[in-house]
């Protein structure tokens, strides 16, 4: 792998103590399911409330693709897309189902915490606390 190789290492100041790294091996083990996670929010509807958050620029898991399992469950929206706003800048969007709070995140990307804390933050508290979002 690219980033073992003694020299990649060497040019980027790797110690030698450092483990090898090992988090992409190019070793693909996926095995892909009709349903994906689907079922999991169909099973925990009525039990729990739910909370999905997307990066608008996730290249692994797409927005449009988590919209389209969203919208296979036929749930009601309870509230329509609506823009939030962090730290007076446009947020994202977010929209209410029957059991589910969906939410864009502008600018991230699939570690929406990780690229965008502020707004990851704000979602999630204000979630957690029953707080407009």
């Amino acid at each position: 792998m690219f980033l073992n190789r003694t020299d990649v290492r060497a040019a980027l100041h790797i110690p030698d103590h450092i483990p090898e790294w090992t988090g992409c091996t190019g070793r693909v083990d996926y095995t892909m399911f009709a349903k994906a996670s689907q079922w999991i929010w169909e099973e925990l509807k009525g039990k729990y409330r739910m909370l999905k958050f997307s990066g608008d620029i996730d290249a692994c898991v797409p927005t449009t693709g988590s919209l389209g399992w969203i919208n296979a469950l036929g749930w009601d929206v309870k509230e329509p897309w609506r823009q939030y706003q962090v730290a007076g800048q446009v947020g994202g969007w977010i929209q209410e189902f029957d059991g589910l709070t969906f939410a864009t995140v502008n600018g991230a990307g699939h570690m929406v915490p990780e690229d965008k804390p502020e707004a990851a933050m704000h979602l999630i508290f204000n979630w957690l606390n029953q707080t407009p979002i």
